[in-house]
């Protein structure tokens, strides 16, 4: 029906339709011969009975296809039994031969849904299946795409964006450069479908060829425009105008110039030759995430719900803490976005080191060496930008309120004002793209040492923190709040 939308003489045109619907096919101890090869392929027949949810997952090779052609060889055709388990023998042929050929062209809009949300079969499968894409049902159709098509063959695919950049798809990216070519790609971004709204469902459109190309590829950047409509005009105009500014040629193999492999098309060379010549974040800092409490609800508090005598501020180890005697401590929650200081407002009950929360049997204690001393932190969600807060001595963190510890061991400004940065916005806008802002993202993006400019850029950073502190402490949500700048 696509074909007859943009052909309305599509159906003379001599052109025959093969559809395949997939059934499952149970074959049971009985369909299937005694020392056959395909007594010993457990696992494919296990998939044949679950094809409603396998579906064209499921890749048969010529093995499979001989294991049943010799079991149909040792069926006898004679007898009601013998019958019935030869015809469910050839059902399972037919649709494996389906399966296991290659096609010129491939076309796919694939589902998604998140490994979470796999039923018992599927998850087991799938880990066996698609070990490097195991994550998301999409990125398991788009591996199952490139080797439907025949060598030099084409995959065009309609997909979320979360394979060009994740981690968890970083193989997946790496055998994809190594092996096959992006031709184009139309990078959609939000808001591609004017039905489905929001930053959730992120798209992209591309098309592969299944083998090696010396051309760089084409890529159109849109996920900065707003609606369907707008976006496709948009693509329109690069196509006619590759001097528009979304357009961009890229050879794919700069991508494995960044750690991680990100399908970063329209990074410039600059910021590829900073991430070839410089080191990274990691090699100065230590990034890492927090506790978990296991129920904030009964360990943690806003500061002012408890009473200052049994709080501490200034703890600079977790021996200190307890010798203090106190119950509450602060609490580095993550929270609103905020520059430089900041996002104050929890405690935590850590008396005698924790010993409630450790009791309780439910806590996670990450990190806990490098509890109570200054850091560099930020929200690990945002909507936005990323945010780098300066945080003094005597804080716990969070899962939620992740954290850099420089090496030297005290709070490393010019490495903060380097993260509240115009150029590190820059690199997350790949390293981390969706609303999470992981460690392993902050801590691979390339850090100049500043050498004799090192005095001012801390100075600098110094009065932002100084500026964003008094701001802070002119409401009441902070503990240092003494009244309000325009009473």
């Amino acid at each position: 029906m696509c074909a007859r939308e943009l052909d309305r003489r599509f159906f003379g045109r001599g052109v025959q339709a093969d559809i395949a619907v997939l059934a499952p096919v149970a074959l049971g101890e009985g369909d299937v011969p005694r020392g056959s090869a395909l007594e010993k392929r457990k696992d494919l027949v296990d998939a044949l009975a679950h094809l409603d949810e396998a579906g064209s997952l499921l890749a048969p090779g010529e093995g499979d296809l001989a294991a049943i052609r010799e079991a149909i060889g040792l069926t006898g055709d004679g007898g009601l039994f013998g019958s019935s388990s030869r015809e469910r023998l050839q059902r399972a042929l037919s649709t494996c031969e389906t399966l296991a050929r290659r096609h010129d062209c491939v076309v796919a809009n694939p589902p998604y849904m998140g490994s979470s949300s796999f039923g018992p079969f599927m998850s087991r499968w799938v880990k066996r299946s698609y070990p490097d894409v195991k994550s998301d049902l999409c990125t398991c159709f788009i591996e199952r795409g490139f080797n439907l098509a025949k060598d030099r063959g084409y995959a065009a695919m309609i997909t979320m964006q979360s394979w060009m950049f994740l981690g968890s798809f970083e193989k997946m990216r790496s055998s994809l450069i190594g092996s096959k070519s992006i031709l184009s790609m139309l990078h959609l971004g939000p808001r591609a479908f004017d039905a489905i709204g929001g930053e959730v469902v992120n798209v992209t459109a591309d098309v592969v060829y299944n083998g090696r190309t010396a051309c760089a590829g084409a890529y159109v950047r849109l996920v900065d425009i707003n609606g369907s409509d707008a976006k496709r005009k948009k693509a329109l105009e690069a196509i006619g105008n590759p001097d528009c500014g979304w357009f961009y040629r890229r050879d794919a193999e700069t991508f494995k110039q960044i750690p991680g492999t990100p399908i970063a098309y329209w990074a410039s060379e600059v910021t590829y030759e900073a991430f070839s010549a410089n080191e990274k974040i990691r090699e100065h800092a230590w990034g890492c995430n927090g506790m978990t409490t296991g129920e904030n609800d009964r360990f943690l508090r806003l500061w002012f719900e408890v009473g200052s005598r049994s709080s501490e501020y200034c703890s600079s180890s977790a021996a200190e803490a307890k010798r203090s005697g106190a119950t509450w401590f602060p609490y580095n929650k993550g929270g609103d976005f905020r520059k430089w200081y900041g996002n104050e407002e929890w405690v935590i009950d850590w008396k005698d080191d924790g010993k409630r929360a450790r009791d309780y049997g439910h806590l996670v204690p990450r990190s806990q060496k490098y509890m109570f001393l200054p850091e560099i932190t930020w929200s690990k969600i945002s909507s936005g930008k990323a945010a780098f807060r300066y945080k003094d001595k005597g804080h716990l963190f969070d899962v939620a309120g992740l954290c850099l510890f420089p090496n030297e061991g005290k709070a490393d400004l010019s490495l903060l004002a380097f993260c509240n940065s115009s150029v590190a916005q820059s690199f997350l806008s790949f390293l981390c793209p969706t609303l999470n802002f992981e460690v392993g993202g902050v801590c691979s993006m390339p850090f100049v040492d500043l050498n004799s400019a090192r005095g001012e850029v801390d100075r600098l950073a110094s009065d932002c923190i100084s500026d964003s502190l008094t701001d802070y402490n002119s409401f009441e949500i902070s503990c240092d709040f003494k009244r309000h700048p325009l009473v």
